[in-house]
Order: structure tokens, then sequence, then C-alpha cells
């Protein structure tokens, strides 16, 4: 088959009863698709309801609601490392109610449209689209936890519709949707300029122009240049070039080996009750030095498995291979992948690389074989998550009026910088920061909180400066920190006043995700 051109329906896609294409009328009609999105869309509404948002979920919701305007929006997320679409749409929904339900529910709907796309328009096999709504990222980490990656899968999974196709406007729409993926996240430029290669070598098979290519190229460049310097951090900036630099060390490299792993099997560490974010072949090299050895062998294989499925599709095997090369770099300099939620994006260029092989290249036995193994991996990380995200609470957060509601009339209540954004967002309410010293509404990366969370007692100082400032002898201090944490954090203060635990909500999955009542008097 001529490069470039277009596959014909082979045996394998057409498994499907009375379904010409993917996408098509019948495709649409068909109930098992139509079960399986339902079944979907159960799973996830019924897990996101029993899921309790979490630090950085939160934060981001209380920079948005806390924001004047979109001017003001755009240049507070600029602290964040982050461009702004996902910013924008919480700020949105902000003006329409400060109940965070909608926030998972818009979110919620991002993410159903990306496995609506799967089922009803991808050139998929059967068996990818059936497992991939339910594997761990498409099912979990991109669903249920309401951040801004989804936003990024949806639109890349657009482009993956349109980029071999021909219709009027095409190049406009793509380079909108482009445009758009790139300002969701920095993992999401690397995705959109791994599908913009695949574009380009496509184009090229095409109409055999180089100064078609290049114009396309210096395209590519611009439509990505807003976003980022929406990344790239203002001048006050605590998370600035030095903040990476002084970060480096030659462990990134060796970290970056942890991403497939994280990618590829993301079956987190059952017997830690903290699993989230946690992959247990990486938690349990910590007891069985061989690990370390088998954990670089498998990451070569299943670095090779995804290499022998697109071997027979130069373009989808570069796109695969561009967005590893960019991780690597970033992994280097920026983002260590060591949370799953960075990992994953190799595992989204993987299903965005399939996708456009099944557009193009018939799938052997062999082939689809590996990529169902990989899939049932995720099936499996999928399952472990979502149970344990409904029997245990993900994090304690939403009950901070509980610890409120212990607080004696009268008396004065302060918080620590990370702990504000729980009440910011449950309690719907500014609150006085110790470690800033003045009440705030939400939290910035700035200069201000990197100088006052370098002080080596800035809980002792913060606590005697408000004693002096509100003529108190007794105040009742809200964190997240336990009391072994909470002494280590500033070991002065303990020594200087007397630190009473009065009240504990613990339980959570995730780690910082407790909190803590605390009376201090002199």
């Amino acid at each position: 088959m001529p490069a470039g051109h277009p596959v014909h329906t082979n045996a394998y896609s057409m498994k499907l009863p009375g379904e010409t294409f993917p996408g098509s009328a019948r495709s649409l009609a068909n109930p098992l698709l139509w079960t399986l999105f339902i079944l979907y869309l159960i799973l996830a509404g019924f897990t996101i309801a029993h899921h309790e948002m979490w630090g950085d979920e939160i934060h981001s919701w209380n920079i948005a609601k806390g924001s004047a305007g979109i001017v003001d929006l755009v240049r507070n997320s600029r602290y964040e490392g982050h461009p702004p679409a996902w910013y924008l749409i919480l700020w949105s929904i902000s003006k329409l109610s400060h109940d965070l339900v909608y926030v998972q529910l818009i979110h919620l709907v991002i993410a159903a449209l990306s496995v609506f796309l799967v089922l009803f328009f991808s050139p998929l096999p059967l068996s990818s689209r059936i497992m991939i709504p339910f594997g761990y990222f498409f099912l979990f980490e991109y669903t249920v936890l309401s951040r801004n990656y989804a936003i990024g899968i949806l639109l890349a999974l657009c482009i993956c519709i349109i980029i071999r196709k021909n219709f009027n406007y095409k190049l406009l729409l793509y380079y909108l949707l482009l445009f758009l993926l790139t300002n969701t996240h920095l993992q999401s430029i690397l995705l959109a300029a791994s599908l913009h290669v695949y574009f380009l070598v496509f184009t090229y098979e095409q109409n055999k122009r180089k100064d078609l290519i290049a114009a396309h190229v210096l395209l590519g460049i611009l439509v990505a240049l807003p976003a980022l310097y929406f990344i790239f951090p203002p001048a006050d900036s605590q998370l600035d070039t030095q903040f990476w630099m002084n970060r480096w060390s030659i462990q990134r490299l060796t970290a970056f080996g942890r991403g497939p792993l994280q990618a590829f099997l993301p079956i987190p560490a059952w017997w830690n009750y903290h699993s989230w974010n946690t992959q247990f072949l990486i938690e349990a090299r910590n007891n069985y030095s061989v690990l370390r050895y088998i954990n670089q062998l498998m990451v070569l294989t299943l670095l090779a498995m995804v290499f022998f499925i697109l071997r027979k599709n130069q373009k989808s095997l570069l796109l695969f291979a561009t967005n590893l090369a960019l991780t690597l770099v970033i992994a280097i300099f920026v983002i260590t992948l060591g949370a799953a939620r960075h990992a994953g994006f190799l595992y989204i260029a993987f299903i965005a690389a399939w996708w456009l092989y099944c557009s193009e290249t018939a799938a052997g036995n062999r082939t689809r074989w590996l990529v169902n193994i990989l899939l049932v991996i995720q099936l499996i990380g999928g399952a472990y998550a979502v149970v344990k995200d409904i029997q245990h609470p993900f994090s304690n957060a939403y009950r901070v009026k509980e610890l409120l509601s212990r607080i004696p009339p009268g008396e004065k209540a302060v918080t620590d910088y990370w702990t504000l954004n729980s009440i910011a967002a449950f309690a719907d309410s500014s609150f006085y920061s110790i470690d800033l010293q003045k009440e705030i509404s939400f939290v910035l990366w700035n200069k201000e909180l990197g100088e006052a969370l370098k002080k080596e007692h800035r809980y002792y100082e913060g606590v005697r400066h408000y004693f002096q400032k509100e003529g108190i002898n007794r105040v009742y201090m809200l964190s997240l920190a336990s009391p072994i944490a909470f002494s280590g954090i500033d070991p002065q203060l303990p020594k200087s006043f007397h630190v009473e635990l009065v009240e504990k909500i613990e339980g959570a999955i995730e780690k910082a995700g407790n909190l803590y009542l605390y009376r201090i008097s002199r």
C-alpha cells in the first residue's frame, strides 16, 4: 500500500455487526458501543461522586475563583507554570457557582467526550475500544481527578480524527486544535509537537513540497509561542530558572526510567495504604534490590513492545519516538515523571500513535495481542484505583468545616499556606496564613512565598507576630501536618509555646490529605 494512502477496511476492524466505518451513522447506532459508553458514564460518575478532591485540584479552583478578571487570572496562573485553558474553564464555572460539584461535572463531560470519540470515531480494533475507556488513565487519573489533563487528551483525539482527512478549512481547524492543545499543559505541548511531526510527514507524502513543509514547521512554532509564554514563570516567581537549576542532578536522568513503568504498568503498590501515585515495581525495589535491574529490563521491554507494535507505520512510530525524546528532555530539566499524571502522557502518545496506525495499516494478530496485553494491565490498574477511591476517602480536605466548628466562639484561628486551599475551597472564605502573616484566599508560588518557606522558624515567628498583632495569648491552627510533621517543620514552636492537638481527621489515601486542629498558647 503506498505511503499515506488511506487504508481500506480490514477484517479485524470490521468486527462490529453492520458497521461500515468507525464514526459512521451505523457505528453511532451500534448498541454494543452505546452499552460500553453508558457503562463508562455510570462507573466514572459513581467514582467521582465518591471522590474527595485533593490539594492540586482545589488549588487551581481557588486561583480561578479568587482572580478578579481574565487578565488577573492569566497573570496568576502563570505562577503555576501552566497555560490558561483549564483556569479559564474554572473561572467561568466560578462565576455561576462556588460549588465544586460543578467542576467535577464539567470535567466528567470533557473526559466522557474523549471516550465517546474512542468508541465511535476511532479506527481502533474492537478489543482496543472496549478496554481503553476502562484503563487506569482514561477511567481514573484523567477522569476522576479534575485537573488540566483531560481537556488536552480530548483535543489530541480530535486532531487524530481530522489529521488524515481532506475537507474545507481543515488547516484552519487543525491549527486551532493545535493551539488549544498547547494551551492546556506542558505535557500537552509535547503531545502537540509529536502530532505535528506526524502531520508534517503525512503532508510531505501527499505533496512532496519542501517549501510547504517549511511553512507548516513555522506555523507550528508560531502556534506554540503563546503557550510557551504562559508557562515561562514571571520575574518574581518562586519557580524561576534558578529554582529548576538548583533541583537538577544526574538522578533526574535515571529517574526518567520510571516513566514507562508508570505509564504502561500503572498498577499501584497495593500493600501501601497511600497507594495513589505509586507503582508496585518502583515501590518494591526499596525492599528487593534485584528489582533495580529487573525494572530497567522491564522499561526496555515495554519500549521494545511499543516500537514493535508501531514498526510497520513509520509516521506513527515517529510520533511516539518524538514524544518519548521530548519527554526525556523535559524530565531531565523540569518534570521528573515521578507522578503518574505526568508519565501518563507517554501512554496517551501511544494511544494517539496506535489510532493513526490503525487508520492506515492493518494490524496483525501478534500486534493486536501485544496491544491487548498493555490494555489489560491498564484495566487492572484502573479497577484497583476506582475500588479504593470508592471505599476510602481520597482526601479529607472537604471536612475542614468540621474542624472550624470545633473552634470556640470568639477564638482566633489561623492556618498554614497549603492548608489554606482546603479552607478557601470548602469554607469558601479567605483565611490568615501564619507563613505569610496575612489573610489570603489562594496561594501563589511567588518570591514572597518562597522567602517565607525558607524561614527556619516560620511557625514560631508567625504565631509570635500574630499574638502581638491581635493582643491575644491563644490561637487555633488548622494544618495538614500531623503532630510529628508539625513539630518537624519548626522545632522552635513547641519549645516556645504550648501546642496541643485538639482534633484530627485521618485516613486519606493522599498522603497530605488529612486535617489537624491545634491549640497554641503562651
